[in-house]
């Protein structure tokens, strides 16, 4: 485990032993800036001296990994699990405001149509910009953290349409599923026969609609595959709630939102050199002989090629998560009031250190008994008391930060999501 530098000027230093930074802190000549990755701040001059380092990030639309290497060590490796809940508690907001709407004003139309931002050009979907934001904030920590000399990311290119259809080829990908019509909307009404897929023309409606099965605001595609024919009286009951469809969902999203999320990457004016996954892989598996994890990803993205580093055990792993709960009440007419704020002194994600382990406060109850779990929402105690021997290690933020020492012999869990015992703790200097 190494200590973080930072000079007088906040400009990054390269890291040192604990027990250089131990002396330092007792002399007096530094300070404590950052508990997880724990970060000092020299007191004095110094020269300024720093070494080449190189950080490598593996883009992703749900997990990002992150490293950085200097002189065949790995300095720093992190994981950072993105929010996949951008959308839902928008329709959530948009369900309070609707209702508060109805009781302040009863006739007051709703105002998104006519806003600019929902016709400016080259908007982002709010849940993709939140993903982009999350790879140019880790971008921004390493930065800060380590004196970086340059950075290499991987750039996945997907082809949709090998996805869908993995036998096309050639010609194939002029002559698909849209050869012959005029357009999507009339090979869909044909493929159905003109008729509604849900009543069969039951409704005697002759107007019909082409309904994506993954709406568009979720990144459904306009892929044929997506789209079905529905009259007019079932399409607006199936907006409605009153029956949902039957079918197999689009699973062309992620690689759509990578697509995306390159394509904004290259255009932010980030200098940095591109790498394929194939690189990567060869570099991982055949050079450096690692598991399958995001991190080791970015470890093999920072090498060259037959380059081999010594390999560290401390990864930090990262969460992103609302900055606050929309929701302060509950009830049929809002009468309890919900404890979103502190309750003794304690906040919702605030990491704290108790009898039964360290972890992130998940549940609060006016008794004072808490319920804490790990950064994935592992339980680690349904029942802590935090009145009595707690101490909170890190007040809550938007970036829930957890350190674990890892076992490079042992794989990752099935889940993806490693289990944390509860030893994974903030670095501290002993």
């Amino acid at each position: 485990m190494l200590v973080f530098v930072i000079n007088q000027n906040k400009k990054p230093l390269m890291p040192c032993k604990p027990s250089k930074a131990r002396k330092l802190l007792q002399a007096g000549k530094a300070k404590v800036v950052r508990n997880t990755p724990f970060t000092i701040k020299l007191l004095f001059g110094s020269s300024g001296y720093t070494q080449p380092v190189i950080a490598g990030m593996d883009t992703g639309s749900k997990v990002v990994g992150c490293a950085a290497i200097a002189n065949e060590k790995v300095l720093y490796q992190s994981e950072i699990y993105l929010r996949e809940n951008v959308s839902k508690k928008m329709d959530q907001r948009k369900m309070y405001r609707r209702t508060r709407r109805g009781r302040k004003t009863r006739y007051r139309p709703v105002r998104f149509d006519n806003r600019g931002n929902s016709r400016r050009e080259g908007r982002l979907a709010p849940s993709i910009k939140s993903k982009l934001d999350s790879h140019f904030r880790e971008k921004r920590f390493v930065d800060s953290l380590l004196p970086v000399t340059g950075w290499k990311v991987e750039l996945a290119s997907f082809d949709i349409h090998k996805i869908t259809n993995p036998e096309v080829s050639g010609v194939g990908y002029q002559e698909g599923d849209l050869k012959g019509f005029y357009n999507v909307k009339a090979y869909v009404l044909d493929r159905d026969g003109y008729t509604c897929q849900h009543c069969k023309g039951k409704s005697k409606d002759s107007r019909l609609h082409c309904h994506h099965i993954v709406f568009r605001s979720n990144h459904g595609s306009d892929a044929p595959v997506n789209l079905i024919t529905l009259c007019e009286t079932c399409h607006k009951a199936l907006h409605n709630g009153e029956f949902k469809l039957s079918g197999n969902k689009s699973k062309t999203k992620h690689a759509t939102e990578i697509g995306i999320l390159k394509s904004q990457i290259r255009k932010s004016g980030w200098s940095f050199a591109e790498t394929f996954g194939y690189e990567t892989k060869y570099r991982r598996e055949q050079v450096l002989k690692l598991l399958k994890t995001h991190y080791f990803d970015a470890v093999a993205i920072c090498c060259r090629d037959k380059q081999t580093v010594e390999p560290d055990d401390t990864v930090y792993f990262k969460k992103h998560v609302p900055a606050g709960d929309y929701q302060q009440t509950k009830g049929k007419r809002s009468e309890k009031n919900i404890p979103t704020g502190k309750l003794f002194g304690l906040r919702k994600f605030d990491l704290v250190i108790t009898e039964n382990g360290i972890g992130f406060i998940r549940g609060k109850r006016s008794s004072g008994y808490f319920s804490i779990s790990d950064i994935f929402g592992n339980k680690i105690s349904d029942s802590v008391n935090v009145k009595k021997k707690c101490r909170r290690l890190n007040a809550r933020s938007t970036t829930l930060v957890q350190m674990v020492q890892m076992t490079h012999s042992s794989p990752p869990a099935i889940s993806g999501k490693p289990e944390m015992s509860r030893k994974g703790s903030p670095a501290e200097v002993r």
